[in-house]
């Protein structure tokens, strides 16, 4: 699978790229995990037009990612670095929070 996204250069421009998605195993917990997250955020059913962040819990930590294709690529090839050992008894939930506006009136 070829994943198209747009990705924000320093200096305002944008550029297009790709990134080819590997065929990962379901024989571990990582690869469990990890296929959860491509079939989550890369196969097209998730929303990237509502403003607001992803909040993913891995073992003890939790993540506050932007929801942006861009920024989940980019995280997506770091989870790829972390041992195996991470990813033992975890079960993938991703959920999307959106961005509340809190109008006030003025006095």
């Amino acid at each position: 699978m070829i994943v198209n996204y747009e990705a924000k250069g320093r200096f305002g421009y944008q550029q297009s790229k790709e990134y080819k998605v590997p065929v990962i195993s379901n024989k571990t917990d990582k690869g469990k995990w990890l296929n959860a997250y491509i079939n989550k955020f890369f196969t097209g059913s998730h929303n990237y037009f509502q403003k607001g962040k992803v909040h993913v819990k891995l073992k003890n930590a939790y993540f506050k990612v932007n929801n942006d294709l861009s920024v989940m690529v980019l995280w997506f090839k770091n989870l790829k670095k972390l041992k195996q050992e991470n990813f033992v008894g975890e079960v993938f939930n991703a959920q999307l929070y959106k961005q509340q506006y809190n109008y006030e009136e003025a006095a």
